[in-house]
C-alpha cells in the first residue's frame, strides 16, 4: 500500500468522487433511469452525437454519472460488471428518498443497518444490473456495516 501513501502524502491532491463512467446498453433508458427514477439532473445531452455517445447527469453541485452506450452489452441480474461493486450516492433524507424510489418500482436488494438497528442504506439494481445504492450522509465517518 505504499502507493496510497504516496498518492495521499502531503497535500492532498484527490478530495473525492468526480463522477462514475457507466456503460449502458440503451441510453434512452439509461437517462430516462438516473434521470426519472434516481432524480439527477441532466447536464450535458451526449445522445444526438451518435457514436460513443456520453451524456451526463449529476446535481446542482456538479457530474455524478457519464453514461456510455454500448448496444452489444448485455443486461443480467447478477452479472460481474468488471470489477464495480455498486455505486452510492448520498442522500438527505434516506427514508424520503427510499419512498420515492419504491413508488417508482424500485426493487430493493439489501437494506443495511446500523449497530442500532436503524437503516443506513437501501441497494437496488439499474436497468443493466449494475448495483446502486442510496445512504445516509457519512461525512468523514466510515459506514457501520
Amino acid at each position: 500500500m505504499s502507493w496510497l501513501k504516496k498518492l495521499f502524502s502531503g497535500d492532498e491532491s484527490v478530495i473525492d468522487i468526480d463522477h462514475v463512467a457507466i456503460v449502458v446498453s440503451d441510453m434512452d433508458r439509461g437517462v430516462e433511469f438516473y434521470e426519472g427514477v434516481l432524480g439527477l439532473k441532466l447536464i450535458r445531452d451526449g445522445r444526438s452525437q451518435g457514436g460513443e455517445k456520453k451524456t451526463f447527469l449529476g446535481t446542482e453541485s456538479g457530474v455524478l454519472v457519464a453514461l456510455t452506450e454500448d448496444k452489444t452489452r448485455k443486461h443480467a441480474e447478477d452479472r460481474n460488471t468488471g470489477g464495480v461493486n455498486h455505486i452510492a450516492f448520498g442522500v438527505d433524507d434516506l427514508e424520503k428518498m427510499s419512498g420515492l424510489l419504491a413508488d417508482k418500482g424500485v426493487d430493493f436488494i439489501e437494506e443495511k443497518t446500523g449497530e442500532d438497528g436503524t437503516v443506513t442504506a437501501y441497494h437496488f439494481r439499474d436497468p443493466d444490473g449494475i448495483e446502486l445504492e442510496i445512504c445516509a450522509r457519512t461525512g468523514g465517518d466510515v459506514p457501520t456495516y
